[in-house]
C-alpha cells in the first residue's frame, strides 16, 4: 500500500450507525425478492400492502445511509419555502427568489442571473405509470443488483442510487395496493359491484342514486278526496268547551 493510500485509509472514518443500518437494508432487500416470486398479474392488492410496507423500511433505512437532501435545492436554505411560481431556470428557494425580483426592480427589470449550479432535483423521484408487476420485479433486480455492491466504504451516491430506486418500487407497489376500479366507475373507483344494476352501470352508489332519482320523477298518488265536514272534524283534536 502507498504512502498516499495508507494515509487515505488512516483519515477516513466510517459514519457512526453505517454497519448496523447496512446490515438491515441488506436483510430487508433480500426479503423482497423471495415475496415477488410468489406474484402474478391480477393479484389481489391486500397481497401488495406487505410488499409496499417492506419497502418503505428499507427505502427510510437507504435514505438515513444516504445524505440528507435538500428539500429546496438551496445550499442556504435547504429547509426553506418553496417557490409556488419559479421562472424558469431559478431554483425553488423563495428566500433566493425574493431577493432576485427585488434586484430586478432596482435594475430595471433586467433578468437577474440563476443560482449556480442551476435548479436541483426536489426530493425524491416518483415514476410515471402505468404501474404494473412488471415495472416492480424491474425496479427489485436493479435494486438487489446495487446492493450487492454496497460496502461501508461506498461512497455517498451509491446510497443515493438505491435510495431513490427504493421509493420508485415503493410508489409501484403503493399503487398496485391500492383497490381496483371492479365497477368500471370513474367516481367510485373502488365501490362494490350491484348484482342488480345492468351491464356497465354496477357502480352500487351510482346505481342507488339513479333508482332515487327515478323514484322521485314518478307522479305522486293523490289521496282521495275528503268533504269538507269531514276534513273539518279530522283537524279538531278536542271538544269544544260549552259556552
Amino acid at each position: 500500500m502507498s504512502a498516499q493510500e495508507q494515509q487515505r485509509s488512516r483519515g477516513y472514518s466510517v459514519p457512526t450507525g453505517r454497519p448496523y443500518a447496512l446490515k438491515e437494508l441488506q436483510a430487508n432487500v433480500g426479503a423482497l425478492g423471495d415475496r415477488v416470486t410468489d406474484l402474478y398479474d391480477g393479484s389481489h392488492p391486500a397481497e401488495y400492502e406487505a410488499i409496499a410496507d417492506a419497502l418503505y423500511v428499507a427505502f427510510q433505512t437507504a435514505a438515513a445511509l444516504a445524505p440528507a437532501k435538500s428539500y429546496t435545492g438551496c445550499p442556504e436554505h435547504p429547509n426553506g419555502a418553496l417557490d409556488p411560481e419559479a421562472p424558469e431556470g431559478w431554483g425553488r428557494c423563495l428566500i433566493c427568489n425574493n431577493r432576485r425580483r427585488l434586484g430586478q426592480r432596482l435594475q430595471g427589470g433586467r433578468t437577474a442571473t440563476a443560482a449556480p449550479g442551476g435548479q436541483r432535483r426536489l426530493g425524491y423521484p416518483v415514476p410515471d405509470g402505468p404501474y404494473t408487476l412488471d415495472v416492480l420485479r424491474r425496479y427489485l433486480r436493479t435494486i438487489d443488483e446495487q446492493r450487492f455492491h454496497l460496502t461501508i466504504g461506498s461512497p455517498a451516491q451509491d446510497f443515493v442510487r438505491i435510495a431513490d430506486d427504493l421509493h420508485r418500487a415503493f410508489i409501484v407497489a403503493r399503487e398496485l395496493s391500492r383497490p381496483r376500479n371492479a365497477s368500471g366507475c370513474s367516481e367510485h373507483p373502488g365501490a362494490p359491484i350491484d348484482p342488480d344494476a345492468p351491464p356497465g352501470e354496477a357502480c352500487i352508489f351510482c346505481a342507488g342514486r339513479k333508482r332515487r332519482a327515478q323514484r322521485s320523477a314518478q307522479t305522486p298518488e293523490m289521496l282521495p278526496r275528503i268533504r269538507r265536514g269531514e276534513r273539518r272534524q279530522l283537524q279538531r283534536r278536542f271538544e269544544r268547551p260549552p259556552g
